[in-house]
């Protein structure tokens, strides 16, 4: 019975560690969405563009893992969608792609290596880039964050800055992963994405005199119809206290590099 225990042990331990130091190649498709001020509610899941990603991940122990990726999500909001009639007067509208890397740690609440399945947390660090854009009255696509809509850059708007395209995020979120096969695991993920710009959507304060604009940023700052301009100078555009979030819903399919049976 010793003998057979003493064989078991050196058998299981090794099978055990097999998983350990190996790495992942993972792929993944979903849903991006984003919180702001051209929607209403928080997660609107009705309003979603589409997400593409690839990790690399090393596994440092049967409940931690390393990884680091690279992601592409569009993301959008309109007022003509929104139910708050002050809002859909407003009517101002984006989109814009959002390129991100971010580099983090996964950590199982329970191993792989003895169930089928594990949820997980993740939480990490990155940077990304966007660039809001909008249609014109004559539906031409327009790149918002040059003209500062709301006077970023004007000297008399020392307070307003040209805010960068590239900003750093911290998206924490989780998932649960199951085995499909011996060198292949299937994850659902949901990720949400703390960042530091409110101009996610290029809205953010207050409406500035047109007059300090050029006519193309002017028709786009104000595009309320039937309203007296001089009526709104000063009154609140969008929310600085209420920060910009963007999140995603993903599916990936993950495969061992160089794989050894457990």
């Amino acid at each position: 019975m010793r003998f057979l225990l003493i064989i078991l042990l050196f058998y299981v331990l090794p099978a055990k560690s097999q998983m350990l130091n190996q790495w992942l190649v993972e792929v993944a498709t979903g849903t991006a969405s984003y919180n702001g001020d051209l929607v209403e509610g928080n997660m609107p899941f009705k309003r979603m563009g589409g997400f593409i990603g690839a990790n690399i991940k090393k596994i440092v122990s049967p409940k931690f893992s390393i990884r680091a990726g690279l992601s592409y999500g569009r993301i959008f909001g309109d007022d003509k969608k929104n139910r708050d009639p002050e809002l859909k007067q407003r009517n101002l509208s984006f989109k814009t792609p959002i390129t991100e890397f971010n580099i983090g740690a996964e950590f199982e609440t329970r191993s792989l290596e003895d169930y089928f399945y594990a949820p997980y947390f993740y939480a990490g660090v990155g940077v990304f880039h966007f660039n809001p854009y909008t249609f014109d009255d004559n539906n031409k696509k327009v790149f918002l964050q040059p003209l500062g809509t709301e006077g970023q850059g004007l000297k008399e708007y020392p307070n307003r800055k040209k805010y960068s395209r590239f900003q750093f995020t911290l998206p924490v979120g989780g998932g649960v992963k199951f085995y499909l096969a011996e060198n292949l695991v299937f994850n659902y993920e949901f990720m949400y994405h703390f960042i530091f710009t409110d101009y996610l959507d290029d809205v953010s304060t207050t409406y500035i005199p047109l007059d300090k604009l050029s006519p193309e940023t002017a028709s786009l700052s104000f595009r309320q119809q039937g309203v007296n301009f001089a009526l709104r100078v000063g009154e609140r555009r969008g929310d600085k206290n209420d920060r910009d979030v963007y999140y995603y819903n993903v599916i990936k399919l993950s495969k061992f590099i160089n794989y050894r049976s457990l």
